[in-house]
């Protein structure tokens, strides 16, 4: 009998396959719908472990899809990922604060999650801000220095 975990990722396989799926909100109704209730937490974890990406449509949009399998980074896209979307950083202390375009903190989240940064201890991203915490404030400089090497954009000093 399979696991709670395992109905999870089947379904999800599923919905991606027969449905157009752009948000977290979306994915998380779709399993709704088959009687899959999952925390916000819990469904990135799950979409995470499935190498689920985001895919750009033809009409500017996205949609989430099964990578390839090949667990390839492709700095190239990350960076134009931050490049594209990001339009504020800030810092306080051993956090960053990043602002995106509407819509685009997931993406820019996931793209600095996947860079790897030994700096990056966690990132929590909403509708177009994101929180990356280092473990300590020197550690959120470079990150900074990193951030600004990309975008173009100044990072905020502590204040």
């Amino acid at each position: 009998m399979p696991t709670a975990k395992q109905t999870r990722h089947n379904m999800i396989r599923n919905v991606l396959r027969d449905e157009r799926i752009d948000t977290h909100e979306s994915m998380a109704g779709a399993l709704s719908r088959h009687g899959i209730d999952v925390s916000q937490s819990t469904l990135s974890k799950d979409l995470r472990e499935l190498s689920v990406v985001r895919v750009p449509q033809a009409d500017g949009g996205f949609r989430y899809s099964l990578s390839d399998g090949v667990q390839h980074v492709d700095r190239g896209v990350l960076e134009r990922e931050l490049r594209d979307y990001v339009t504020e950083v800030d810092r306080a202390g051993n956090i960053i604060v990043i602002k995106t375009l509407s819509g685009h903190a997931q993406a820019v989240c996931e793209a600095v999650d996947r860079m790897a940064w030994p700096e990056v201890m966690g990132t929590l991203a909403g509708e177009n801000t994101i929180f990356v915490i280092s473990a300590t404030p020197t550690q959120s400089q470079g990150l900074s220095v990193r951030m600004e090497n990309l975008t173009g954009l100044s990072a905020g000093k502590d204040s």
